[in-house]
Order: structure tokens, then C-alpha cells, then sequence
């Protein structure tokens, strides 16, 4: 038996009583589901066992590491589904590209055209998923048994990145039978996954998830059709210097060709703000140019050099 202080309460546990069993008792303390545990000081899945005495906290979907947990499996569960319902003959294997909004952008290769029944199907599959409330498996593996894994599901991207990783393991996430690996921390199982929509976009699927600040209302999307194209822009050039992982990237710096993809990206920079320029001439009438990015993006060198 361990002593769990929470709060102002010190409570025993057996051996064995998991984070997810504590919090189930404290859930109506908090305006917002629970995702993850503090156990003094250090952040832990609620899957993961009480093995000694220690003070607890929670944190809630509107909790920054809360949230990305929860928009992590949500994530795993939309791969697994577009897996089983589309599969590798259609669209290859499946990712997330980038963001746009609250929405999470995944690309259709091999040139198939996504209809509106192959988005239901999914959203379908996904729901069925959450119903029978899988368990999400954290898997410590051999980093030999996690590449062949990965290449049996053509992850090549996976295999490329542990390439480069010094630790003989590394921790897999299983959800029945489909593995990926995810730099993070998972919910337990796919019934905490409650808010979420599928919808097409482009010529992908867009996965909604609610922000941080209303974790638990879905928000109506709004297209960014601007930022959009310059994302698709960014992967496209990732794409034509053949870097499109951080595994591609390791490889082309171990290589020593990193200056000549340093010098393929500044090229292809310079073109596109010498056509930005033609553009703002051709308009004629332009009284600003607006720039937004991140800080330390590069917006005062890109805007002396413009």
C-alpha cells in the first residue's frame, strides 16, 4: 500500500492502482477531462501504475501538455483508421503535413481522389475506435524489433529517424496491432477521445480538434486558403530537394551535401521573393506589405531583402 497525497488529502493505494483509477475520483474537481498525472513534479500517462508514496496533481485537456496528449492520440487514431478504411494500395502511408488552425492536415498521395464516402468511412471507423475504448499500449522495444516493425508498415520515415538514435530502445505506441512511434505522451485508451471531426480539404482530410482554451466545443473551421498554399509551397520544396523528414535531413547532413540543400533552399528563396516583388510592380498600387511569422523567423532579413 502507498500513501498518494492530493491536495490537502493523503489517500492509500494498493500496488497496482492506476493514475487513470485515482483520477477517476477526482474528475469532477475539474471543469475539463483529466489527460495526464503529476507525480512529484514529473509528468506521467495516466496508464502508468502508483509504485510508490508521492504527492499527485493532474492536468486537463486545457492544460498545454493536456492538450497535446490528447491531440497526439487523436492523431494515432486517425492514422490507424485511414490505414484500415483507404490502405497503403490507395494512398500510401498516411501523416500529418502541418496544421491549419485547429485542423490537422493529412495529405492523399498516389494521386487518388478522396470522395466524401471515403471521409465518412473514416470519421465511421474512428468513432467505432472511441465506442470500444481500445487501450493504448506504451511498448519499451528493441530499436532492431521497432525498425522491422515499422518496414513490415512502410514507415521508411521511422526507420530513417532511429537510425541516428544513440539509445538501444525506444518506446512504441501500439493501438490493436497498428504501431507508431510519437515524441510525446499518449491518453490510456480511445474512449477519452470525445471531441474531434473529420472533414475533407483540398486533397486530403483535416482532423478538428478543439483548442486549448474550450477543450471540449470543436470550433467551425475557416479556410486559410493563404496559408495553405504556402505550407503546401514549403512541403512541395521539401519534397524536390528529396528532404522531406528529420530522417532525410540527418542523412544529408551526415552526407556533407547539407551546404548544397542550404544553397538549393536560399535559391529557391530568392526566386520567390523576386516574384513577390514583380507582383507588388505589377499591382502598382500597393501601399503595404504585411509579414507574419514567428518569432525569429527571418521577417527583417526577408523584408530588406524584399
Amino acid at each position: 500500500v502507498f500513501r498518494v497525497t492530493i491536495g490537502t488529502e493523503v489517500k492509500e493505494y494498493p500496488k497496482g492502482t492506476t493514475y487513470a483509477d485515482i483520477a477517476a475520483e477526482y474528475k469532477d474537481r475539474y471543469e475539463y477531462p483529466i489527460a495526464l498525472a503529476v507525480r512529484n513534479g514529473k509528468i506521467r500517462e495516466l496508464f502508468k501504475k502508483v509504485d510508490r508514496d508521492c504527492t499527485l496533481e493532474f492536468l486537463t485537456l486545457a492544460d498545454d501538455a493536456g492538450h497535446k496528449t490528447y491531440t497526439r492520440t487523436a492523431t494515432l487514431i486517425l492514422m490507424k483508421a485511414i490505414e484500415e478504411v483507404l490502405g497503403h494500395e490507395k494512398v500510401g502511408t498516411a501523416k500529418v503535413e502541418f496544421t491549419i488552425g485547429n485542423g490537422y492536415f493529412c495529405p492523399v498521395k498516389y494521386d487518388y481522389t478522396l470522395t466524401q464516402d471515403d471521409v465518412d468511412k473514416v470519421n465511421s471507423k474512428m468513432q467505432e475506435y472511441v465506442d470500444r475504448d481500445i487501450l493504448v499500449m506504451k511498448k519499451p522495444m528493441n530499436l532492431e524489433e521497432a525498425k522491422d516493425i515499422f518496414r513490415a508498415q512502410d514507415m521508411e520515415d521511422k526507420v530513417k529517424l532511429f537510425r541516428y538514435r544513440d539509445n538501444s530502445t525506444v518506446n512504441i505506441y501500439e493501438l490493436d496491432g497498428y504501431y507508431d512511434y510519437y515524441y510525446g505522451y499518449m491518453l490510456p485508451s480511445t474512449g477519452y477521445l470525445k471531441y474531434y471531426d473529420v472533414m475533407q480539404y483540398e486533397e486530403g482530410l483535416l482532423l478538428l480538434i478543439p483548442g486549448a482554451t474550450e477543450p471540449d466545443k470543436i470550433d467551425f473551421f475557416e479556410p486559410r486558403e493563404k496559408l495553405f498554399h504556402e505550407l503546401k509551397t514549403a512541403t512541395q520544396w521539401g519534397e524536390s530537394i528529396e528532404i522531406e523528414t528529420v530522417g532525410d535531413l540527418n542523412n544529408a547532413i551526415c552526407s556533407g551535401d547539407v551546404n548544397d540543400m542550404i544553397l538549393m533552399q536560399e535559391a529557391q528563396q530568392e526566386r520567390r521573393i523576386g516574384e513577390i516583388a514583380q507582383e507588388i510592380v505589377r499591382r502598382g498600387d500597393v501601399k503595404f506589405v504585411l509579414i507574419a511569422g514567428p518569432s525569429s523567423s527571418g521577417k527583417t532579413t526577408f523584408s530588406h531583402r524584399l
